[in-house]
């Protein structure tokens, strides 16, 4: 059983999600950080982490795919276990974002979805 905090960062591979991810594992938080295509960058967010004498570990997830939810969900346990020595995690720092560039007018119910 871990000792120490685990944040789950969504979008944490760049930007202000890997800001926040840098910070809290500055702070002694281990991280678990998702990525929606730049593996690469995920990558380097948890190599920046583990120099700071963190765990982290990154997983795939595009959020603005809901049918993705579910394989992310089955690996999550898996990767916590693996990661952290316990199926659990403290924090939730919803960063990940879509946008659409359309008029609220002209948002059909499938895009604001």
């Amino acid at each position: 059983m871990t000792t120490s905090k685990i944040a789950l960062v969504t979008g944490g591979s760049r930007g202000l999600g890997k800001n926040i991810a840098l910070s809290l594992a500055q702070k002694g938080i281990d991280v678990l950080l998702t990525y929606h295509s730049q593996q690469a960058d995920a990558a380097a967010v948890v190599a920046e982490i583990e120099a700071l004498g963190r765990k982290a570990v990154a997983l795939q997830l595009n959020t603005a795919d809901v049918s993705s939810f579910n394989a992310f969900f089955a690996k999550l346990p898996e990767t916590l276990q693996a990661t952290f020595g316990t199926t659990r995690f403290d924090f939730l720092i919803n960063n990940a974002g879509t946008s659409l560039q359309a008029p609220f007018a002209d948002t059909t119910e499938v895009q604001f979805d």
